[in-house]
């Protein structure tokens, strides 16, 4: 198993907070998509850390016969829509424990750092661990990627269209009047 940081990758499908729910509604896993551009050059150390496990976990020779695993790093302008995927590859990390997440100071980040920093869209140092495993019901076996921590490095444009809380009521909060009983009317 061979772990890496991935440094400034912008992130979709962030689900770091709370599990992701299986379609049954049930409680999933934690999870994050990460978007990596073609040229970026952690590309040939995550494909080195994806051989190495491929190799240890089903033999020598199985990245000769890649084609008949599973594996984590896909590209973006083969697999899937959306302009966010242009010149991308991606991947999906998971884990079933709650990820850390530090702030750009590396101190544990708060509910404001999250607001402004944690969603579909924002940049981020990911930590993850790339392992091999075996087919299960009648799956391909191959390659995952875990998700250990998270470093919240930047706001990027939102791919899920929300605002955060903070921006969608900064015309309505308290000027600091006492008038904490009058309404505005309506």
């Amino acid at each position: 198993m061979g772990k890496i940081i991935i440094q400034n990758v912008r992130c979709s499908y962030v689900f770091v907070e709370t599990p992701r729910k299986k379609e049954n509604g049930e409680d999933g896993k934690y999870s994050i998509q990460i978007l990596i551009p073609k040229d970026d050059p952690q590309i040939k150390k995550i494909q080195r850390l994806v051989k190495e496990a491929l190799e240890e976990k089903h033999g020598a020779g199985a990245w000769n016969k890649k084609g008949m695993y599973k594996l984590p790093l896909r590209d973006g302008d083969e697999e899937r829509d959306g302009e966010e995927y242009n010149g991308m590859y991606f991947m999906n990390a998971n884990s079933g424990r709650k990820p850390g997440i530090v702030n750009r100071n590396g101190e544990p980040a708060d509910q404001d750092d999250l607001e402004e920093f944690c969603y579909s869209g924002a940049v981020f140092h990911v930590s993850i661990n790339v392992y091999g495993f075996k087919a299960k019901d009648g799956s391909k076996p191959g390659v995952a990627v875990g998700l250990n921590n998270l470093m919240l490095r930047k706001a990027g444009e939102r791919l899920d269209g929300s605002v955060a809380a903070t921006s969608d009521f900064a015309d309505y909060s308290d000027s600091g009047t006492d008038d904490d009983d009058e309404f505005d009317d309506l």
